[in-house]
């Protein structure tokens, strides 16, 4: 008796139980030397006869599985991974039926589900592909016309590449030729589950490049397809309760609410958009830093609110998506635009866990804006926006591109321009900006911008550098061609006209 089994992908704690019971009896082993893990040897017999066939033809092995069975012994015919895929038993099978010889398969785990473990995926993601393409590039043995890589990229599913790790560059080209695209996320799995398992992840443009700076040349998968990123996918019927199966029932269940991320402008309400009016009014939550829930509570008074403090901004973010999860819907509001310098970013980064929320974004009036408009037109060309809160942005950093923005001659808008912790920042600026401009370079302050207080100045370069600017100040660092007209700081866009 013959029994073919699957060694699994290299761990030596994959091999199925039968088949670590059928190796430990077995009286012959023939084992795949140059691809299964030598350490699953240790399971046979002291007195099993030991054969690699690395080096073997089918002759020599079907020679050594006649003589043993001639002899009235159990063998083995140890294949790596499953048996069935890419493991040349057809022939072996045929062989021995010619022979009378009785054999049976013992299944093993392929390698391309020991990829997906080192991944950490899911192949068949509702929404992104729901079918796995198992193949292999044409080398010395070919594959047939109708079963070319470019022919399965054509329906965009998820893809495992076997036995081509050498021929990246084309394989490359195949795939977008066929339809992926270059940006198509992908992923270099070298010698699933063994203990040098390597993971590299790349796109398919990039396949060739990634495997050449690890090295990585063969024992290899290649897993291609928009499944990779593991991301946009759509809730599995399987366990969702508003779905009956033979298991069980459907059970009512909220919808989850859409979760508004709202840039309030300035302060002021006038200010705010009727969009994010409307977005406020209708939902039941309203999420924000303690600071922005003070100037809306007065007009919403009936809602229920969230606030947490600064540097707490994942903890609310998190509350937020939680009660539109619970079918609430809710409200994150942000200063200015909430995709300036706001909530917007943290929040889609975090959505990702509960993909099940809509998540949309109010755009408001930002401070930039907000404090040109009462300075007059500072910002009618090309501009750039730098805060000197190193909270989350290295100083060097900050540095950096307050002197590449005044070098390349952009009026510089300036956020949150001191605090108690850091009172000289403002300053250090402004002297990093006088390296490329000079002092009488017309700039401007806007503090308090839709607020009680309200101000604004416009003074030279050499002024402002020892002004007090504070958390509540926005600072406009003019450029070569900015001007003061009355009490006005213009930036002149370049426009042709006829002075009279």
């Amino acid at each position: 008796m013959v029994h073919i089994v699957g060694a699994g992908p290299g761990a030596v704690d994959l091999i199925t139980v039968r088949g670590k019971k059928l190796l430990e009896q077995a009286d012959v082993v023939i084992y795949a030397g140059s691809l299964v893990n030598k350490e699953l040897l240790q399971y046979t017999k002291k007195e099993a006869d030991l054969f690699d066939s690395a080096s073997m033809t089918l002759e020599e092995v079907m020679e050594v599985v006649e003589r043993a069975e001639a002899e009235g012994k159990e063998t083995v015919r140890l294949h790596t991974g499953d048996p069935c895929v890419y493991g040349a038993i057809r022939e072996q099978m045929d062989r021995m039926a010619e022979k009378g010889i009785s054999y049976d398969i013992c299944p093993g785990v392929s390698s391309f589900c020991g990829a997906a473990a080192a991944l950490g995926m899911e192949y068949t993601l509702p929404g992104i592909s729901q079918s796995v393409v198992i193949t292999r590039m044409a080398g010395r043995t070919p594959v047939p016309e109708r079963e070319s890589i470019r022919s399965f990229a054509a329906h965009g599913a998820s893809m495992v590449v076997f036995l081509s790790a050498g021929m990246l560059e084309g394989l490359s080209r195949e795939l977008k030729a066929g339809g992926y695209r270059e940006d198509t996320p992908a992923a270099i799995v070298y010698k699933a589950t063994w203990p040098e398992e390597k993971v590299v992840r790349c796109t398919v443009g990039t396949l060739a490049e990634a495997a050449r700076a690890e090295g990585i040349s063969k024992t290899a998968l290649i897993v291609v397809g928009d499944s990779v990123a593991q991301t946009g996918y759509e809730r599995s019927k399987l366990y969702d309760p508003g779905f009956t199966t033979g298991c069980r029932e459907k059970t009512e269940t909220k919808e989850p609410g859409t979760l508004y991320v709202i840039g309030m402008g300035p302060g002021k309400p006038e200010q705010m958009t009727v969009q994010a009016q409307e977005a406020l009014a209708k939902s039941q939550v309203i999420a924000g830093y303690t600071v922005y829930i003070e100037l809306v509570k007065p007009y919403f008074p009936d809602k229920e609110y969230i606030t947490t403090a600064m540097t707490r901004e994942e903890e609310r973010c998190r509350l937020a998506l939680k009660c539109c999860a619970e079918g609430k819907e809710t409200s994150m509001i942000c200063s200015g635009d909430a995709g300036v310098y706001g909530m917007a970013g943290l929040i889609l980064e975090l959505a990702v866990e509960y993909p099940e929320v809509p998540v949309r974004i109010i755009p408001g009036i930002t401070a930039a804006c907000a404090g040109a408009a009462i300075l007059g037109a500072p910002l009618m060309h090309d501009f750039a926006v730098v805060s000197l809160s190193d909270r989350l942005t290295p100083l060097e950093t900050i540095w950096e591109r307050i002197e590449h923005a005044a070098a390349a001659d952009f009026v510089i808008c300036i956020y949150n321009p001191a605090s108690k912790g850091r009172p000289d920042y403002f300053r250090q600026a402004c002297e990093r900006i006088l390296k490329y401009r000079g002092e009488d370079t017309v700039c401007g302050l806007a503090s308090k911008i839709g607020r009680d207080g309200e101000e604004c100045r416009v003074m030279t370069l050499g002024e402002i550098l020892h002004f007090p600017a504070d958390m509540f100040t926005t600072v406009y660092i003019g450029n070569s061609k900015t001007k003061q007209i009355g009490n006005c700081m213009v930036t002149p866009r370049g426009y042709r006209y006829e002075k009279r």
